[in-house]
């Protein structure tokens, strides 16, 4: 009865350290994103959870559109299918963390499809390319502190987009 007494108690013990609440406080981002001052996407979701784990904060709203590209080979021809987004996408990756501050790689697109265009090419090769209009920017970098805001530069005065990280 000892010996199962001593291996319960073992067992409670273990059990209770690893649920044991994390250290860490998790970090929550906040993001506005406007055209020409009307709101495009506004949203808050935690980036950093209180075990540390980081996740990507991603809002969109659009379709995945295909394509195909041909190369010439010198025995046939090579086609890969390709895949270009249309639409509304605010994405923020985090990139490193150090204490309360972030790395982060913010990509924003806002396009719209004006048509396909088939590139010149000989007969049984012919690829297709997706023509859109609006913007589109990858992998700005960001440095942020736990209670920064910061306003991520665009390229184009027309928008503007805002985050805010927050500890807690």
């Amino acid at each position: 009865m000892k010996k199962c007494l001593t291996a319960l108690a073992i067992t409670v013990a273990l059990s209770t350290a690893a649920h044991a609440g994390p250290t860490a406080p998790s970090y929550t981002l906040d993001v506005t994103w406007t055209h020409d001052g009307a709101p495009v996407a506004s949203a808050t979701s935690i980036i950093r959870d209180p075990f540390g784990q980081t996740q990507p904060f991603r809002i969109s709203s659009g379709d995945s559109l295909g394509y195909g590209e041909c190369s010439k080979l010198p025995d046939g021809v090579k086609l890969v299918s390709r895949q270009k987004w249309v639409g509304r996408l605010v994405q923020v990756d985090t990139k490193k963390v150090d204490g309360e501050t972030f790395d982060l790689a913010v990509t924003a697109i806002d396009t719209a499809a004006t048509g396909k265009t088939k590139t010149d090419g000989p007969a049984d090769c012919v690829s297709e390319q997706i023509n859109t209009t609006g913007l589109e920017v990858h992998d700005v970098p960001v440095h942020m502190r736990a209670g920064s805001t910061a306003e991520v530069p665009l390229g184009d005065p027309h928008y503007k987009l805002v985050l805010k990280l927050v500890a807690g």
